[in-house]
């Protein structure tokens, strides 16, 4: 606030001697800009967050959390006690009948958990597939929108090489061409230069949610409404990798065709499971080629149906106890709440950001105004590799980022991913900063 405003609402205080929290939030809401309110309302959630959860119950709930600090989220989090009980019950289940007769025995558990994690995404459950991987959901995507020669694929400056690899592959092998969206101001995607770039020969959009080697967060609620907006007939494709289980996600709500997920991030789900979300649109225009037995029929000698829900991008191999495990890792996200989750995990971050970019020789990489969990960090003399064996001796697990993640972004040099999560406390944020070197000679770095 403005120094007038600021002794205005000192006053107001004073005066409001029964005025309650809620009544001063709107007093505060109504002096500022649009703006200014978006950053109130940001940190309000914060404070509710920060002070609704139950951090103490999130690590009694998390045997890990005994182990070691684990700050490497961004990679595989430590998942609930709850998460490793549901997989190890359905491998008991397949151990003592069968694994066909073990799908016969939960159909009804496994549809509700369908429901479960769809509406978790803010969709519905024929919009979803379940798939081994966000990579694989990835590649479904692109072998079911069939781009061409001349066609041009709208790229994010954050895209992750995961994203990018296909899409260069596709440019070699078929001629698209690919363009990346300039930057705003704040360092994250521009909506409206992304506008800029359109015409009909734009056939895909892709967008990264919360990237994996900075902080920024993109608005990709933005982007979808202006794609609809413009009458785009581009597919618009989110990638949610990072952001589900730390952030608000919503495949309606970003107004996406395609919205792919891991489950082994911030959702705390096992490793092999990811989410596809597809939107009504590409149900009706695409066949998810190529299709097996699980989500096709053959039909007749020369014939073949598709089925008419999602499930067309799922195969028939995969393991039910994994995704009985994503299950619960969905519900127990959903049974704490998005926004406390998202405000305790931010401030963790930022908190680490607030210290860590004061010290001398480290910089802070992560830009946007609004940030995620996700810390990357570089010391001007010290190599990447070095601090992240420094920070293991130590006990705490990071993550090493390098230059072929991203390279124009992260250059020819590693960074330290640190990520938090919302079981991380501050004894713990602590230990990284007390186990952070300062210095060794230039020839180190890199």
């Amino acid at each position: 606030m403005a120094s007038r405003e600021v002794v205005d609402y000192q006053r107001h205080l004073r005066k409001a001697t029964h005025t309650t929290a809620v009544d001063v939030f709107q007093w505060r809401m109504s002096m500022q800009t649009t703006v200014e309110r978006e950053e109130i309302q940001v940190a309000e959630n914060l404070k509710i967050g920060w002070n609704t959860l139950d951090r103490a119950q999130l690590r009694a709930d998390t045997p890990g959390c005994g182990n070691r600090v684990h700050l490497n989220n961004a990679g595989s989090s430590l998942p609930p006690a709850c998460v490793t009980a549901a997989v190890i019950e359905y491998l008991r289940l397949e151990e003592q009948i069968g694994g066909y007769e073990a799908v016969d025995e939960t159909q009804e558990a496994y549809a509700k958990g369908r429901q479960d994690i769809a509406q978790f995404f803010g969709a519905e459950p024929r919009n979803l597939a379940l798939v081994e991987s966000s990579t694989v959901g990835l590649h479904r995507i692109l072998s079911a929108i069939q781009l061409r020669a001349g066609d041009r694929v709208l790229v994010s400056n954050a895209e992750y090489a995961a994203t990018m690899l296909p899409l260069l592959q596709l440019a070699g092998r078929v001629g698209i061409r690919i363009e990346v969206v300039p930057d705003g101001p704040d360092g994250t995607t521009d909506p409206m230069a992304l506008v800029r770039l359109l015409d009909e020969d734009v056939k895909a959009v892709f967008a990264v949610h919360a990237p994996s080697h900075n902080g920024l967060v993109n608005d990709v609620g933005e982007i979808g409404r202006l794609l609809k907006e413009h009458d785009s007939q581009a597919w618009y494709v989110v990638d949610a990798c990072q952001s589900a289980g730390q952030l608000p996600v919503s495949a309606a709500g970003f107004q996406a065709d395609f919205l792919y997920a891991s489950g082994r991030k911030y959702l705390r789900g096992p490793r092999g499971t990811g989410v596809l979300l597809v939107a009504d649109r590409a149900l009706e225009a695409l066949d998810a080629f190529p299709v097996d037995v699980y989500g096709g029929a053959w039909s007749g000698p020369a014939t073949y149906s598709i089925a008419a829900d999602a499930t067309r991008f799922e195969t028939y191999e995969r393991s039910y106890a994994s995704v009985f495990g994503l299950i619960e890792a969905v519900r127990y996200a959903a049974a704490i709440g998005i926004v406390p989750l998202s405000a305790a995990v931010r401030r963790n971050a930022e908190y680490l950001r607030s210290k860590i970019g004061i010290r001398s020789g480290w910089e802070v990489l992560d830009r946007g105004r609004t940030r995620s969990g996700i810390v990357t960090i570089r010391h001007e003399t010290v190599s990447a590799q070095q601090a992240k064996e420094q920070l293991t001796q130590a006990g705490i697990s990071v993550s090493l980022v390098k230059p072929a993640t991203n390279p124009r972004d992260l250059g020819t040099l590693a960074a330290v991913r640190i990520s938090p999560h919302a079981f991380n406390n501050c004894s713990e944020l602590d230990a990284v900063l007390a186990a952070l070197p300062s210095t060794v000679p230039q020839a180190r770095r890199g």
